[in-house]
């Protein structure tokens, strides 16, 4: 995999996944035909996909070149994958994935277009340095953690809260306060759910297990965003009192790697059943 840049246009995507027979991360939008398209139409379809690997000298006759082969089938089969879901106030939305690759990192970039039709070209590269989870925070613009504390509350708490606010003019602090969320916990969550955000999003973490030929993954996310008091991450978990525990801290880039790493030992350890 010498190669370390490349793009891929939505053709050539759907080109690559049905010459594979393979269907990439779910974060990642191909150029899929219509299921009525017609045989001219697929025909077509697969000479521009082709076309466009070819000007970028991704063919050598018939042979594709092993960057592009090996990237799209570790997007599809990844034996541990990031994604990385992005909405930004400033900038573009976009989503990711980052697939570890030995000691390299694969990541496969797409914007958001304009509408659900507008499909953007996924752009590819290989960074040598930094893993699956640093390169993943490393695309976000730097983060600073908001000064709060950290809140840890059974979930059943905010869904009253939620229930309480819901159609009327209740207050966050008091309808907090009513869920039986005071002090500090409640300071903290009505700071972070009412600040103005800037960037928010939605990590999740999955691995392709070759043996058993089937993706496994988390029952939980890991949501991050940023507000005008700093960074905040939240998880949703089940605990175990057999409950599930909303978790809500302040977080930096720093925070949000180690969470993810601790994501990434939980998939990947022998005893997980996820």
């Amino acid at each position: 995999m010498a190669r370390r840049e490349l793009s891929l246009p939505p053709a050539a995507a759907n080109y690559l996944c049905t010459r594979f027979d393979l269907q990439l991360h779910p974060l990642l939008r191909v150029g899929w035909l219509p299921l009525d398209a017609t045989e001219n139409d697929r025909r077509e379809a697969a000479e521009l996909g082709r076309r466009q690997l070819i000007q970028q000298s991704l063919f050598d006759g018939d042979e594709l070149h092993p960057f592009v082969e090996e990237a799209v089938h570790l997007l599809a089969r990844p034996p541990l994958a990031i994604g990385v879901a992005v909405h930004a106030r400033e900038g573009e939305d976009f989503n990711a994935v980052l697939v570890e690759y030995g000691r390299s990192t694969v990541q496969a970039y797409q914007a958001d277009g304009e509408t659900p039709d507008d499909l953007r070209d996924i752009r590819i590269k290989r960074h040598e340095h930094g893993g699956p989870a640093g390169n993943a925070i490393n695309l976000l613009r730097k983060v600073t953690a908001a000064e709060d504390a950290s809140v840890s509350i059974p979930y059943a708490h905010l869904e009253q809260v939620t229930t309480r606010m819901g159609g009327s003019a209740r207050t966050l602090s008091s309808a907090l306060g009513y869920a039986g969320v005071r002090g500090a916990q409640a300071k903290a969550l009505t700071n972070a759910f009412t600040a103005k955000r800037s960037l928010e999003g939605l990590i999740t973490v999955r691995a392709y297990d070759q043996k058993v030929r089937r993706t496994r993954s988390l029952p939980f996310n890991l949501q991050f965003f940023a507000t005008e008091a700093g960074c905040y991450l939240a998880q949703r978990k089940p605990g175990r009192d057999g409950r599930e525990w909303y978790t809500l801290a302040p977080a930096d880039s720093r925070k949000l790697v180690g969470t993810i790493n601790e994501m990434i030992r939980l998939l990947t350890r022998p005893t997980a059943r996820v």
